[in-house]
């Protein structure tokens, strides 16, 4: 028998969720996956660069990713996930289908990439490649940007940038104990100083961008204008 908190979290997902269906599923690389999916009601709906749509996993909750490629005529949405772990979303990721139905709410808004002008340095990990794609999809043709990426399998990594057009990014190797922090400190440093004007934006786990900020701040590095948006922290599930 489904538990009361089942029963009412599809209640909420009947009320205030949309219905999506899965268009296309493409594996990228051994760990992300490319979705393709549609619904009639996003044709009015509106997508910025950055914003959230989140995904109605049963018995889990909602899992959060961030949509690009709004195709308005046709009612469409890209999404790209990172599978990994032995969580709710990427089980629900690695099963994901052609044809298969499922209930999300938004897009809405998150971390805005989309407006404003000039260079930008976007730091995040393997979570954040989403953004990041949308990001480059909003602003690429005008804007100088700069990706730096804390990565597990930098080979991997570095074939999904090329994948999506992104072609300006830094990878450092994510190493135990935090070891690589220096490292990505400097690539950071690094890609703010071509720029003078440059804006940054930190995403991806909690605990790397509290340990940049310290370090940016410690070297009075700080540039105007920062977005934060952490998409995991340690101990953690389903960060929103």
């Amino acid at each position: 028998m489904a538990s009361l908190k089942s029963l009412v979290r599809d209640k909420l997902s009947q009320l205030f969720f949309n219905e999506l269906t899965i268009e296309s599923v493409r594996d990228v690389s051994p760990h992300f996956r490319y979705l393709q999916v549609a619904g009639d009601w996003l044709r009015s709906a509106q997508c910025a660069a950055g914003d959230k749509l989140q995904i109605m996993i049963s018995d889990a909750g909602p899992r959060t990713y961030t949509p690009f490629a709004h195709d308005v005529a046709n009612g469409r949405l890209g999404l790209l996930a990172y599978v990994h772990g032995a969580t709710p979303g990427a089980a629900w990721m690695e099963r994901a289908s052609v044809g298969q139905q499922f209930r999300a709410f938004g897009p809405r808004g998150s971390l805005p990439l989309g407006a404003g002008h000039g260079p930008v340095v976007f730091v995040g990990d393997e979570t954040s490649f989403g953004a990041a794609v949308a990001l480059h999809e909003a602003r690429a043709a005008r804007d100088p940007l700069v990706f730096v990426f804390e990565c597990t399998d930098v080979v991997e990594c570095e074939l999904v940038l090329s994948d999506f057009g992104i072609v300006a990014f830094r990878l450092v190797a994510r190493q135990p104990g935090g070891t690589h922090l220096d490292a990505l400190t400097a690539a950071v440093r690094g890609a703010l100083g071509e720029h003078a004007s440059s804006k940054l934006v930190l995403t991806g786990h909690a605990q790397t961008i509290q340990a940049l900020r310290a370090r940016l701040k410690q070297e009075q590095v700080e540039p105007r204008g920062q977005k934060v948006k952490a998409y995991w922290a340690d101990g953690k599930e389903g960060l929103d």
